[in-house]
């Protein structure tokens, strides 16, 4: 009699639970051999710990240094497209105060306009910040920084230079700023004090208890808990960093000293450490190299004293005394194990299934003591929030269309599809009036607005044009009805904008006027665009008489008039159920650019 296979199958906690007993019952005939190959475990873990804390204190400098660069990259692109008026001090001023709110870790931020003036605006050691307006030529080596702005092309970070206000040398960021017509109009600088690096990297959380460091170049201090105040280092303009030499740390003045050699511990140090012997000791180094803030590169790392890491191995040898004992935990300890991984490898598997569903809302990852569960968990959550961008970028049916066929349902191929374009009725001025965010988040509540009418009736968002959305019914998989679908959503999106409206007067906010245009016709759907950057669109004469359509709105619409909702015969033509919009108004026949017959145009709202 064959057994069926599924009566074979074994519950995972079970299995689980079944190979961690036999190993624990294994590991204590293995035990001694075991023992005799964890040599280099323990001084393995130590740098593993170590290497940790460096690559947390590399993350920490990269958090606190590149939103300066990106805060100041914002503020170039404001003032190169007029948003900030750079002939005005006192905006480009306040510009620059809300850049140093939004980013406490810098000092200084300053614009330099052509006609040689810097505007500036300065933190206090209070915290108060101030602003001012002095002549480049007063500034130390400005007119030369000023110059190697001008002939840069995009945002770097100078060299360190020396702030005799605040007796310490700055860490400085600059972009020049340029039009579209690449005409440079300025330059904007953005400066971090060097003290504050110490403190970040000092931090006691960390575990460094001191024993840190950032060097510039092969000797040059940047970060030590020396330099958290650098009174009594003598420096200066022309010395703004000190050498290893003048720290008072005589570990880090022998870091370039000839490496003691240790065979256990030198494996585990690769090519991010070494061994030197100063003060009658040994002390292991740990360090990573950073390329980016500057011309040299960064050493950032710490040391601790090599009898850390023998210790623990000594450690360990007389734990090998009373392994024995714990033997019958470890078989207990096992069971749970397995049931806890059984548990956790459940979890990860909903959370691979919640990703195959494109469910990005919630955390999928639960924390779990076994590491590489942990990272496979983490993984998926990384994973997760990569395609929850990925998903707002690329309309969800069109992933499911993508996982269901493959490359087949992106071939190029001619289809009949309905096109709507809507467009705010004078966003610009509108805009102008509002802040950045206020604009962005008019915006998205718009198009959130918009999307779910859209996603009601089966269509998807091809693109976003400024305050425009362009979006398709029929172009992912064949639709029957995808005209009275569109047109529903037009009707739709008339409602909700209205509604919507009554609630924006009552917080005292100007009403938002919508033009929809919409017609039906071939198109040629696929992926458009280079190898390298392809978008799945619908392209044709179609496209261009919805996007006219709506243009065409402008001549229809009355002042009092909060949406208009225009429709081509062609779109009524081709619904499956047009007695569903009831008694239709009579069509005008209006010519639109391109075509050499009039268009029958339907106004439904």
């Amino acid at each position: 009699m064959v057994v069926p296979r599924r009566l074979l199958r074994l519950p995972l906690i079970a299995a689980l639970a079944l190979a961690f007993v036999s190993l624990a019952l294994i590991s204590g005939v293995a035990y001694i051999a075991v023992l005799a190959g964890a040599t280099g475990t323990a001084e393995r873990l130590l740098v593993d710990r170590a290497e940790r804390v460096v690559d947390a204190q590399v993350a920490m400098i990269r958090s606190r240094l590149d939103p300066v660069a990106d805060h100041l990259e914002l503020i170039a692109a404001l003032a190169a497209a007029g948003r900030i008026d750079i002939d005005s001090p006192v905006a480009v001023r306040e510009a620059l105060a809300v850049m140093m709110a939004r980013v406490p870790a810098i000092s200084a931020a300053a614009f330099a306009t052509l006609d040689l003036q810097l505007h500036r605006a300065v933190r206090h050691a209070d915290g108060h910040v101030t602003s001012d307006t002095e002549s480049l030529a007063t500034q130390p080596r400005g007119l030369e920084r000023f110059r190697e702005l001008q002939t840069a092309q995009g945002t770097f970070w100078g060299a360190l230079f020396w702030n005799e206000a605040l007796k310490q040398p700055l860490i400085n960021v600059r972009t020049p700023v340029r039009r579209i017509d690449n005409a440079f109009i300025g330059g904007l600088i953005a400066t971090v004090a060097v003290g504050d690096l110490s403190y970040l990297i000092g931090d006691a959380s960390q575990g460094t208890e001191g024993r840190y460091f950032i060097l510039v170049g092969r000797d040059k201090v940047l970060a030590h808990r020396r330099l958290v105040d650098a009174r009594g280092l003598d420096l200066s303009e022309e010395k703004p960093l000190p050498t290893i030499k003048e720290v008072d740390d005589p570990v880090l003045a022998n870091f370039w000293d000839p490496p003691v050699r240790s065979a256990r511990i030198d494996k585990a140090l690769g090519g991010f450490g070494r061994i030197i012997r100063a003060e009658g000791r040994q002390w292991v180094f740990v360090y990573r190299e950073m390329r980016r803030y500057g011309p040299e590169p960064w050493l950032v790392g710490q040391y601790y004293p090599l009898e850390e890491a023998t210790g623990d191995l000594d450690r360990l040898t007389n734990g090998a005394i009373v392994g024995a004992a714990t033997l019958a935990v470890a078989i207990v300890l096992a069971l749970l194990m397995g049931l806890s991984m059984a548990r956790s490898i459940r979890t990860i598997t909903s959370a691979a299934e919640s990703i195959e569903r494109l469910e990005f809302e919630q955390p999928l990852h639960k924390r779990s003591l076994l590491r590489e569960i942990d990272d496979a968990g983490q993984s998926l959550d990384k994973a997760r929030g990569a395609l929850k961008w990925f998903g707002a970028y690329v309309p969800h049916r069109l992933v499911f269309r993508l996982m269901e066929l493959g490359e087949s349902a992106v071939v190029s191929r001619r289809r009949t599809v309905t096109v709507m374009f809507t467009d705010i009725v004078g966003f610009t001025p509108q805009a102008e009036d509002l802040q950045e965010q206020e604009t962005a988040d008019m915006l998205n509540h718009h198009f959130a607005l918009l999307g779910a009418c859209i996603e009601e009736t089966q269509g998807v968002i091809d693109k976003y044009i400024g305050d425009c959305v362009m979006a398709v019914w029929g172009g992912l998989s064949k639709m029957e009805d995808h005209a009275d679908q569109a047109i529903h959503a037009a009707l739709e999106m008339a409602r909700v904008i209205r509604e919507d409206n009554r609630q924006r007067a009552a917080d005292g906010k100007a009403p938002v006027r919508l033009r929809i245009g919409v017609h039906s016709g071939p198109v040629v759907v696929g992926n458009i665009g280079a190898p390298g950057r392809v978008n799945y669109t619908v392209v044709g004469d179609t496209v261009n008489v919805a996007q006219r359509l709506e243009q065409l709105g402008k001549d229809f619409m009355r002042e009092n008039d909060e949406v208009i909702v225009l429709v081509s015969g062609d779109s009524i033509a081709a619904m499956k159920h047009p007695e569903a919009l009831g008694e239709l108004p009579t069509p005008e026949l209006r010519h639109v650019k391109g075509r050499e017959e009039p268009e029958q145009v339907y106004r439904l709202v």
